[in-house]
């Protein structure tokens, strides 16, 4: 599975998540509502929205290194990053 199909599974899961960058940030997903991709999962970039109002991120799915589920805000379960 690769990087923009396991944003997608996560997207359609509506359930928060968090993008990992290689460069150390961290960008939360509240819903699925706040990220956006190409609907197959296969484009090269992805944008997250917020936290702030007016905020978006336009990120490459190559800086992504992990992507990890918010379960209650106290366990992350991580997602290794596709090959």
């Amino acid at each position: 599975m690769t990087t923009g199909e396991r944003i997608l599974e996560h997207k359609h899961s509506n359930r928060p998540f968090t993008v990992h960058l290689s460069d150390g940030r961290a960008f939360d997903v509240k819903t699925g509502d706040y990220v956006s991709l190409n609907p197959s999962g296969k484009g090269s970039n992805i944008t997250v929205y917020g936290p702030g109002e007016d905020e978006e991120h336009f990120i490459p799915l190559f800086a992504i290194s992990s992507v990890s589920i918010n379960e209650d805000d106290a366990s992350h379960h991580e997602s290794p990053p596709a090959s």
